[in-house]
């Protein structure tokens, strides 16, 4: 299994991932859209930088094969394209930034496995920020993207009192995702599992506000 492969599997990124996911939510119930979105060009920058750093580092390896460098340079030029696209503010273009984004950043993870894995690569180093980074990125992609499908439907009023109840259960949420950290690793399977589930739930809840 791959570096990146092995983080994205470990139960410490999927708890980061959860709670990432938990914070967007709650971005999205405490600002207006421009803070959204701007919260979601913030993501982008970040995740560029650390794709950046890669291919600094790729470029000064004196480990690598030309044609390995430039198999996998070329995965990341295409990724920091997409990252450096504008600011999406209708759904269609949003979706498809979205979507281009991933499939950039998935062909880059392929091919460094399949060309970077047991290298001496020096950005093994970044690959914990790396996930780190494309974890949060998604986390604000998803958050934002109930903005828009209630735009769409056009229900964007919300009774604060249900908010509220919806900010608290976040907040709770939130605090478990703590105390799990603690736990027994032996157990880390069915955290997440637990975890999931109760994303789930809040995610159900924080869309039927706009039915």
């Amino acid at each position: 299994m791959s570096r990146i492969k092995a983080l994205r599997a470990s139960i410490e990124s999927k708890l980061d991932a959860l709670e990432q996911q938990a914070l967007a939510l709650e971005a999205q119930l405490t600002q207006g859209k421009d803070q959204a979105v701007q919260r979601l060009e913030q993501g982008k920058q970040q995740l560029r930088e650390v794709v950046t750093s890669v291919q600094a580092d790729l470029r000064e390896s004196k480990e690598l094969a030309e044609h390995v460098k430039a198999d996998v340079q070329a995965t990341l030029d295409h990724l920091l394209v997409q990252l450096a696209l504008g600011k999406a503010d209708a759904r269609d273009a949003f979706e498809e930034q979205r979507k281009q984004i991933f499939k950039a950043l998935n062909e880059f993870e392929t091919i460094a496995d399949q060309k970077l894995t047991g290298m001496a690569f020096d950005s093994g180093r970044l690959w914990d920020e790396l996930v780190k980074r494309s974890n949060n990125l998604e986390a604000e992609f998803n958050a934002l993207t109930y903005r828009f499908w209630a735009e769409g439907k056009q229900q964007l009023t919300m009774v604060e009192a249900t908010k509220e109840e919806l900010l608290q259960k976040l907040r709770a949420y939130r605090d478990d995702l703590r105390v799990q950290r603690q736990m027994v690793r032996a157990k880390a399977d069915t955290f997440e599992l637990d975890l999931r589930g109760g994303l789930a739930q809040i995610q159900t809840a924080f869309r039927r506000l706009f039915d």
